[in-house]
């Protein structure tokens, strides 16, 4: 044993032994079977028997999947699934980790070590690799490996999924009519659904044909070449994984820097809303205000004008003259200000304003049939809003906010305003216009103005079905008239054919019909000739 260690290390350089203490602290996987090692024996052995020389080195963290009922390791989720469904028997598994497997892999070295030596004891004693493990006659087999398109071939002729590859690995993947004469061989073999205790490699055939060449190849390689080959693989491996950790480290940066670009801009967008809601609302106050402002010049002026007109009746009352001419007069209530026109020329043209009419002030009885002469939406509005307006008031007797409505609101003047005779109606009741506002003084109750509603909803509650009654009885005498003249009709159509009835039999008959016997030829066919008479009263056919 001692003689075969100092053999095997005189072979190995100092680097290949600097390579070699490394590997054997990393966990290989090969590229193209997935298998595991966790030693440089058995990925040397690996590369021997097949020549695969692809290895990437995996984390000890790294989750894998093993069969609670027969055992089996399923590296990735697919693998488990692909084997749950070649194996009914496998059902449960449990989440494990690398780092696991190459503890159990370990303590089954120790085991076989231990069993060896006990052997060594009692007088056989068993050959030791340069890792201390058994030789490798002890080692488990690699699993056979059997061509893709094969398989797919058999599983498209129609037979089970193990069955195809047992009969692959029993030919030794000699192809499709090998595996075929097989399957019909021991088609009723008693154990051929059993599946195989080491479950094959599906390989595509390039790649196992690859494998062979390189297989073949390496068998005639000294083990100084072969370390270096591994060697160079490890190395390859490493570079791989550092290449990869390189990629998805630009790709995170990628992702990193255009999240930033999304927020930035995200940020910029609801600044601009912030921005333009701002000048929006500081638009709207000003406007707001300058109506304000048009709105009490008007009402100053208002007010200086009934002041005038009250010391022109004071004095008219104590026998003086009235106020000269150059007194200010009442003037008309300005129209709210129109908010600034951008455009320069339009700045500079007169401002027109509009001025509400000043209506008489009605009676109660001819405003409600001034109202009646709306159409039924204008004036079922008109009720609805004003019966609300009336029980506001009553609600709350003592707020000065439900005594007054602004008239220029788009609803308002849609409802009240805009009816025939709603204003006077209003006015009617006590309300008065100030400019823009309708308003209802304090000392008058709302009262009065509820009650004028409900008969003027009565009103026309009672004219709406009155005039609905007219039209239905309007229909119903159209409706009979029609009947009548229908009936009338029939009973004419019917005395018209019972007249032309008797004089067709008071006249008998219009035309006589005598069949005549024609000569017939040899052979020929007997023809009937119908001889029509005319009528002598018409002279023409009956």
């Amino acid at each position: 044993l001692s003689a075969f260690h100092d053999g095997a290390l005189r072979r190995h350089s100092p680097r290949a032994m600097s390579a070699s203490a490394e590997v054997r602290g990393m966990i290989l996987r090969c590229a193209k079977t997935g298998k595991l090692f966790f030693s440089e024996k058995d990925a040397k052995s690996h590369n021997d028997d097949t020549g695969f020389a692809e290895f990437e080195q995996v984390s000890p963290d790294d989750k894998v999947w093993l069969c609670v009922e027969t055992g089996k390791v399923c590296i990735t989720e697919t693998e488990m699934a692909i084997y749950k469904k070649r194996d009914p028997s496998a059902k449960t598994f449990e989440a494990k980790t690398i780092e696991f497997l190459r503890e159990r892999h370990e303590a089954g070295q120790a085991k076989r070590a231990a069993a060896a030596q006990e052997r060594a004891a009692e007088g056989g004693a068993e050959a030791m690799d340069v890792d201390g493990a058994p030789a490798a006659e002890d080692a488990a087999p690699d699993p056979p490996n059997i061509s893709r398109e094969t398989l797919d071939q058999l599983l498209e002729m129609g037979f089970a999924q193990p069955r195809c590859e047992k009969a692959l690995v029993r030919t030794r993947n000699a192809g499709l009519e090998a595996a075929v004469g097989w399957l019909g061989d021991h088609a009723d073999d008693a154990d051929v659904d059993e599946p195989l205790e080491l479950m094959p490699n599906i390989l595509a055939q390039a790649d196992i044909d690859a494998a062979a060449a390189t297989k073949s190849v390496n068998a005639h390689l000294s083990p100084e070449e072969k370390q270096a080959k591994l060697t160079a693989a490890v190395e390859a491996a490493q570079r791989k994984k550092a290449l990869s950790e390189r990629e998805d480290e630009k790709v995170r940066e990628k992702d990193r820097r255009e999240s930033g670009k999304t927020m930035v801009k995200t940020k910029a967008e609801m600044d601009d809303l912030a921005r333009k809601r701002d000048r929006d609302s500081r638009k709207k106050e000003k406007d707001d205000d300058l109506r304000h402002r048009e709105y009490l010049r008007a009402q100053l002026v208002l007010d200086k004008a009934e002041r005038v007109a009250k010391k022109d009746k004071e004095r008219a009352a104590a026998g003086l003259p009235p106020l000269p001419a150059d007194v200010p007069k009442p003037a008309p209530t300005p129209a709210p200000a129109a908010p600034m026109p951008k455009d320069p020329a339009a700045a500079a043209a007169p401002r027109v304003v509009c001025v509400p009419a000043l209506l008489p002030v009605l009676p109660v009885g001819e405003a409600t049939t001034l109202m009646l002469t709306n159409r039924d939406f204008l004036l079922e509005g008109f009720v609805e809003t004003a019966a609300k307006l009336a029980d506001n008031v009553l609600k709350n007797p003592t707020e000065d906010k439900f005594r007054h409505i602004k008239t220029s609101n788009p609803k308002v003047h849609e409802r009240l305003i805009r009816p025939t005779g709603g204003e006077s109606f209003l006015l009617s009741l006590g309300w008065r216009r100030a400019g823009e506002m309708l308003s209802l003084p304090a000392d008058v109750g709302a009262q009065a103005m509820a009650d004028a509603v409900a008969a003027l909803s009565a009103r026309y509650e009672a004219e709406a079905k009155a005039k609905a009654d007219k039209e239905r009885e309007k229909l119903r005498v159209e409706r009979e008239a029609s009947m009548r003249a229908r009936t009338l009709e029939k009973d004419r159509l019917r005395a018209a054919m019972l007249a032309d009835r008797k004089e067709i039999q008071a006249r008998g008959p219009s035309q006589s019909i005598r069949a005549v016997g024609l000569p017939t030829n040899n052979g020929g066919l007997a023809v009937n000739r119908l001889n029509l008479e005319e009528d002598p009263e018409d002279n023409r056919p009956a």
